[in-house]
């Protein structure tokens, strides 16, 4: 039975017609084949009988347990390239890359005219680092399939995923080599702008950009490489007008709207990014990926309830989305809504528990609530200091707390742990004289008031 010759997917995903998920680590061959059976038949059922489960066994992440069906498989058939590319894949899964290069190797020389046991050769490689037998195996590829060109595509966003861009460059060549279709040159010309040649991705694309018989979703995208090349290479206004032309020629294109509105927010243009963002709704309104963007542009452009609005909107659809929080506490607290800035807070910890700080930011968030509910207060820097102990920002609320509950003896002692935390914060040398005057002690107070305009001054020098 020959393989499936479709082209390369990542590494653990379902691989066309045995659906075998390619890719992570191994264990080696070793044990002796058992006795087969008696007649070929029995021996049919059997290596389908183990080729469902070695299947089954990939599916559930289960890689040794997928070896082993694949090695009785192979002693079985030992001439069917489709059961060795099996085996090298589980091997490769669960961790023996070594391994898993030799049942490679084996299924390509059983079955030499189809490309996937060198694509995932490649894979292989590339997971261990070994650039040599990488480059070897691409120099193989493009001996025995020049004319491939979804190969040398595929490999060519492989490499590039991966970091390996030149030689994701020269796969893309070899890929265009093969077919010079417009395509392959919006491919080449993206390589390029992500390997730092921007003036020939730029050339590439804006002979595909001004090519009138070329579909407008693909003159779209050439002009949206040459926007992304003209601003990496210093050239904001060029960006501009090619990211407009590929609104222009395809509204339906979601990243067009991300990327120009990413660069009028680099060069602080946040009005004409939140009118960039707004067209994008307008034309997409079911997109989600360009609502963070909005409600950020709105909130950093002073719009503050408009942006609380959109990233709530957001949040109905997409609730993970941490940046939402994040802006919606932030214009909160600008508008003086400490509650719901301290909300936003607490609906982001339920999300995502281990996000840094977040205790303390909740905390700091509760402080500013008047009434201050001290045990609430109290109870987020207990889980913080769990967290983090040594931070110095949990001691300084805690002497904050301790001023709001007029506990001024316990303040100062938190305020003087801060210290030895962090020497230098001219805000705790403040809050500690002002807790030093609340009990009546001027020269203590004096001292510290000293000593908070030193900390000034240094952070001052620092900036």
């Amino acid at each position: 039975m020959g393989m499936n010759s479709t082209g390369v997917r990542p590494f653990i995903a379902p691989l066309s017609r045995f659906a075998i998920a390619a890719l992570i680590l191994v264990a080696n061959l070793g044990a002796a084949c058992p006795p087969a059976p008696a007649s070929s038949q029995e021996t049919r059922a059997q290596v389908e009988q183990l080729d469902k489960a070695a299947q089954a066994a990939m599916q559930q992440q289960q890689y040794e347990q997928a070896v082993q069906y694949f090695r009785e498989i192979v002693c079985l058939a030992p001439k069917s390239a489709r059961e060795f590319y099996g085996l090298g894949a589980a091997e490769a899964a669960s961790g023996d890359f070594l391994a898993a290069r030799k049942s490679l190797r084996t299924a390509d020389r059983l079955e030499p005219t189809n490309v996937l046991p060198l694509t995932m050769l490649v894979r292989v490689n590339v997971a261990m680092k070994d650039v040599d037998s990488l480059k070897a195996v691409l120099r193989e590829a493009a001996s025995r399939f020049p004319n491939d060109t979804e190969l040398h595509g595929s490999l060519a966003h492989f490499l590039a995923g991966k970091d390996q861009l030149d030689l994701a460059l020269a796969e893309a060549l070899r890929a265009r080599s093969g077919a010079t279709d417009a395509e392959s040159t919006v491919g080449l010309a993206a390589l390029e702008n992500s390997a730092g040649a921007y003036d020939d991705a730029i050339r590439n694309s804006a002979a595909i950009e001004s090519k009138a018989g070329a579909p407008a979703s693909l003159r779209a995208s050439a002009a949206g490489v040459a926007g992304l090349s003209y601003e990496s290479a210093g050239k904001p206004e060029q960006a501009v007008a090619r990211l407009r032309h590929a609104i222009e020629l395809d509204p339906s294109r979601e990243t067009s709207y991300l990327a120009l509105a990413m660069i009028y927010s680099n060069a602080n243009r946040l009005d004409d990014a939140v009118k960039v963002l707004r067209l994008g709704l307008e034309k997409l309104p079911s997109s989600t990926a360009l609502l963070l963007p909005l409600g950020a542009n709105l909130v950093g452009s002073g719009q503050y309830q408009s942006g609380i609005d959109v990233l709530q909107r957001l949040l109905l659809q997409s609730p993970n989305e941490v940046g939402a929080y994040l802006q919606i506490a932030d214009a909160s607290h600008k508008l003086g809504k400490f509650n719901q800035e301290a909300q936003a807070l607490k609906d982001l910890a339920k999300q995502k528990p281990d996000y840094p700080m977040i205790h303390v930011l909740i905390a700091r968030a509760m402080l500013s609530v008047v009434p201050v509910n001290g045990p609430a207060v109290a109870s987020e820097l207990d889980l913080a200091e769990k967290a983090t102990p040594s931070d110095p920002d949990i001691p300084y609320l805690h002497g904050k707390l301790d001023v709001e509950m007029n506990h001024y003896q316990e303040a100062i002692a938190s305020f003087q742990r801060a210290i030895q935390l962090r020497p230098m914060d001219s805000a705790t040398y403040y809050q500690l004289a002002r807790a030093y005057q609340k009990l009546g002690n001027a020269d203590q107070a004096k001292q510290a008031f000293e000593r908070m305009s030193y900390a000034k001054e240094n952070e001052a020098a620092a900036q």
